[in-house]
């Protein structure tokens, strides 16, 4: 198993490290190469957002967020460097629908894109955070995943066709069914959790973020006090250093070291 993490989305927010902590953020994506194909973790911001910003992903957050929409930092333009056939995509696994996670399902419209019951659920009602337009292309879903042992006292599921290795996790609080993606390297020993936006900025894990991150974090939440729930459970695994943490925009992994 290899795991690629890779920017699929510059953001320049207004104010920049002064009020957010931070002179730019990402959005990070995981690709990982299994021994017959690769799976997808979220897909950034893709070509036809690129290519059509206002209807995709809204003025209004173009405005607020000022992504670069380069081509460039596509994820299937990533495989070129990495030479890799995006056509190997087998699988897309969400961590939750928000537009700046799932741009790019478009770009790979054979993948079958796996996510708990209630972000599907939450893109099939038109809920908050759904821009129709980023699923007009018609999803190919997989069968919803199966009930596994919990990891960490938290509920997980396997994917259906997937290894048991590669699991989503509940994390729950930033929007309906969000949740986590654990990624176990078993010949290594080593486990990654993937936490979407169960936190936007490693200084939320020891309390000390500027207030504009906690600001907005409140300002994007489903569930607070699920939210903050799941911040501490992230915070307490910072700090046992036992997984490796990444989450979707922090330029700086909230724990360890990039491996790509």
């Amino acid at each position: 198993m290899r795991i690629h993490e890779l920017n699929c989305g510059t953001l320049h927010v207004p104010g920049g490290a002064a009020v957010f902590g931070s002179s730019h953020f990402v959005c990070r994506c995981l690709l990982i190469e299994l021994e017959d194909r690769l799976v997808a973790v979220d897909t950034g911001i893709g070509l036809r957002d690129v290519e059509s910003p206002g209807p995709r992903l809204g003025e209004d957050w173009v405005a607020q967020v000022g992504p670069v929409l380069d081509p460039g930092e596509t994820l299937f333009a990533r495989f070129g460097s990495l030479g890799l056939d995006p056509r190997d995509v087998s699988d897309v696994v969400l961590t939750h629908h928000h537009r700046d996670h799932a741009g790019g399902l478009a770009d790979f419209p054979w993948a079958r894109v796996h996510a708990t019951r209630a972000c599907r659920a939450a893109v099939e009602a038109g809920g908050e955070g759904v821009m129709p337009a980023q699923w007009a292309h018609g999803v190919r879903w997989a069968p919803a995943p199966v009930p596994a042992v919990p990891w960490r006292g938290q509920t997980s599921w396997t994917l259906d066709g997937l290894p048991a290795s590669l699991r989503l996790v509940a994390l729950a609080g930033h929007s309906p069914g969000h949740a986590g993606v654990l990624v176990e390297d078993v010949l290594r020993g080593r486990e990654l959790l993937h936490v979407g936006d169960a936190v936007h900025h490693r200084a939320q894990l020891t309390r000390t973020a500027p207030p504009a991150v906690e600001a907005f974090a409140a300002s994007a939440q489903h569930d607070e006090a699920a939210r903050l729930r799941t911040q501490r459970l992230l915070a307490e695994l910072a700090d046992e250093g036992s997984v490796r943490l990444v989450n979707s925009h922090d330029p700086v992994p909230l724990t360890g070291r990039d491996r790509t």
